[in-house]
Parts: C-alpha cells; structure tokens; sequence
C-alpha cells in the first residue's frame, strides 16, 4: 500500500502517495500552521517536503515531492462503492506499526458541512488521519478523514470521486500552490513574484496560502534541545516527531529525544533491538550487569524492545551539558545493539 508517514512540531499523521501526480495526500488539519512537512517510510528516506496545497473545506491538503518514489501505480476508484462493500484501511505514524484493518462500507452519503463522506468500520484503535481506504483489489477508495460522531466503531472517509474533482481543480494551476476558500469554495493560485494579500479574491474571506506560512520556531526548553541537535550535526526540523519529540538516527541506532514538561524530564531513549521469542536468561543478566557499570545510562525494556536511556533534568540542560551526554549515548547504543545481536539472540 502507499503509506507514508508524516510529521511535524505539532503531531503526526499519515499520507497516502499518488504516483500519477507525485504527491502526498494527507489531512490540512495534520500539516496546519507548517510550510515544510518531515515524510518518510521503509525503503524511502526521511525528508523535509513543502506543503503546496491547503483545503479546510475537504480537510485536504498536498505534499510536494522533489523526486518520484518508485511505487506502483494506484488506481483512484473513480465511481461510489457499494454499501456491504469489503475495505481496508492502512496507515502508519511515525514510531508506530503499520496498522490495517478490515471491515465494509456501512454509507455513501453521508453529508457534514456540505461535503459527501463514505461511513466505513474499518478501523482499529482512532482512525489513522490521512491514511487511505482501498477495496480488495488494492483500488483507492477513499482518504481516511475523522471518525464519525455517533459511535466508536465508524470512520468517516473522503470519496475518491471527490478527491479525483480536487486534484483536477489543482493541476490547472500546473503544480502552482494553491489554496480553498472555507467561505466561497473557489481556489486560488499563488501569483509568482506577488505577496499573498491574506484575503480571498473572489469573496474576500480570510485566506492562507501556501507560502504565508512560516515554520514555527521552538522555544523555551524545546529550543534548546533543537540547539543541542543541530550542534551535534543534524536537522533539527528533520528530527521532529510531534509535540516535544524527536528522532535521530545515526548508524544502526534510532533515539528519541523527549521532553516531559510537567515532571521536567529531558529523556533519550535508544531502541536498539528486540528480546527474541525464546530469550536466555543470560541476555537478561547481560542487562543488569552492565546497568552496574554504566555511566549515567540504564537498560530497560518495554514490551519486546530493549532500550537504552539517559535522563536530565531541565533546568541542568545546556549545549554544553547535556551534548558529550548525548553522544555517550549515540556511541553506546552503537555498539550495544551488535553485541546484543551477535552474541545474545536479540532481533533487529
């Protein structure tokens, strides 16, 4: 399935990839308030992509990629489902699992604020924003939107037949960014070399496009650790996973920074590999001793994932505190993850 993973400061979401156009579809409430958006999945690298177009009307909104993912095509189903129809549902957040699950189309017309929506059960846990809804056949039938009022077992999924109408309406504009009016509905495309005005011109209602939004700039607490990762030598806005979040990634080992603003916590977790089916006891007692000896470092794990850990407090966070810390860790967690590999069983 085209799953990709999205992220930003605020959350994470999912998109679906449309290798006809070559964008990234997702939720205009995901990506709200961002101008570049952190995309990834297996088998394609993690990188920053611009958002070039905003629909609050259909909750859409379309992620430019600089290069075409080599995907299979994707058909769009260009007609209404069924009711009793079978459908999928597949999406996955950024540190998550992909998720599917199946269930069947339950309405077709179901209608809020003027816009049609198909009412499915294919769902597990909150419906995953952006995420795309297919039949048996592997056929797009829909962009998974919100989860629907009355109960906690419908989702509410935008018509691939609607979708189909908006990509239309924004290849006129060939690629230009673009946004909808919430008031009138009509969209506008920038202007090259033109400041955006903020107004829509055909009915003068408050609008935001594109190129109006700035990247938000971190402060406080979550400034500093953005600091501290870019003086280590990445990206922060790369590293973003949502609200006080982040991943780095450096040889085999992926660590997530976090900040816990009420207990003052500045955590980094280092997921190294996971504790075989059938472990020995030795790889646990492997553990513990080295829990003795380590340097402000301790193992744990959660459910099958061995993790490594450093914790600071807030209020003892500097550059130059807490980054030698860091890259002990970054080393460590390098070196670990073969050990508890090659000579314990562990799985990557």
């Amino acid at each position: 399935m085209h799953v990709i993973q999205v992220a930003t400061p605020f959350s994470t979401g999912t998109g679906t990839y449309l290798p006809g156009p070559g964008l990234v579809v997702t939720n205009e409430h995901v990506v709200r308030d961002n101008a570049l958006v952190v995309i990834g999945r297996e088998g394609v690298e993690e990188q920053l992509v611009p958002v070039v177009y905003l629909d609050p009307v259909y909750d859409l909104a379309f992620l430019q990629l600089p290069e075409a993912i080599d995907f299979a095509d994707l058909n769009l189903v260009d007609h209404l489902p069924a009711p009793e129809t079978e459908v999928i549902s597949v999406g996955q957040h950024f540190g998550e699992h992909r998720r599917t699950a199946r269930g069947r189309i339950l309405e077709t017309d179901r209608e809020r604020h003027g816009v049609r929506y198909l009412v499915h059960d294919a769902r597990d846990g909150n419906t995953l924003c952006g995420s795309g809804l297919y039949d048996t056949a592997g056929g797009l039938l829909g962009i998974n939107m919100q989860d629907a009022p009355e109960g906690d077992d419908r989702s509410l999924a935008l018509p691939s037949v609607t979708l189909l109408t908006v990509l239309a309406e924004f290849s006129a504009g060939g690629g230009t960014p673009a946004a909808r009016c919430l008031d009138c509905r009509s969209i506008t495309f920038e202007t090259p070399g033109q400041r955006p005005q903020g107004r829509c011109p055909h009915c003068g209602a408050d609008l935001t496009l594109p190129s109006m939004v700035e990247d938000p700039a971190p402060v406080g607490v979550s400034a500093t650790i953005e600091e501290i990762i870019r003086v280590g030598g990445h990206d922060p806005r790369l590293a973003r996973r949502g609200p006080n979040l982040w991943n780095i990634t450096r040889g085999s080992a992926t660590i997530q920074l976090a900040y816990h603003e009420e207990s003052g916590l500045v955590t980094g977790d280092a997921y190294l590999c996971q504790v075989p089916e059938a472990p020995s006891a030795d790889l646990f007692a492997y553990l513990l001793r080295e829990n003795a000896t380590l340097r402000q470092l301790s193992f744990s794990t959660y459910g099958r994932d061995i993790i490594l850990s450093l914790l600071i407090y807030d209020r003892y966070l500097t550059v130059d505190t807490a980054l030698p810390r860091f890259e002990y860790l970054f080393a460590q967690a390098d070196a670990y993850d073969n050990v508890l590999v090659e000579q314990y069983g562990a799985g990557w």
